[in-house]
């Protein structure tokens, strides 16, 4: 029972760490998208029509986006990388909890197994003495 109580537990603090993780990047990425539509407005007010790319945030056209993406410079920042990390990181200790208690558990019913085949044993010899005394008893009540 305590195994299920702890599975349990693990499971409602990994969904809770996926579900506020889901909120945090959905917040951060609502507030990236308005801080870019904010800094692209200006920058568009600003800047000329020949300056580059000026379209929607996913561009119509496949080839230009291809070729526009500049791969020296980064598309994640180090605090949404560091939220990844801390997620994957609950999830692996949450994954070695389970593993430790499937072993628990795993020892538990390969003891359970060898008591049960032990008690089965001296359940069968203990039949055997009761028939034997049995035979006895019924052997001196018939001598008396």
């Amino acid at each position: 029972m305590k195994f299920i109580a702890t599975l349990a537990a693990i499971a409602t603090y990994a969904s809770a760490i996926n579900l506020s993780s889901e909120v945090d990047v959905a917040a951060a990425a609502t507030v990236a998208v308005e801080s870019k539509v904010e800094a692209k407005t200006e920058a568009t007010a600003e800047a000329s029509a020949s300056a580059g790319y000026d379209g929607p945030i996913v561009p119509e056209d496949y080839n230009y986006a291809v070729h526009d993406f500049n791969l020296n410079t980064p598309f994640t920042d180090q605090e949404c990388y560091q939220k990844q990390v801390d997620i994957y990181s609950d999830q692996i200790i949450a994954i070695e909890a389970l593993r430790l208690e499937v072993m628990q558990l795993t020892q538990r019913i390969t003891q359970a197994e060898h008591d049960y085949d032990l008690n089965a044993q001296k359940i069968a010899e203990n039949k055997a003495k009761i028939a034997s005394n049995s035979r006895a008893a019924l052997d001196y009540k018939a001598k008396i």
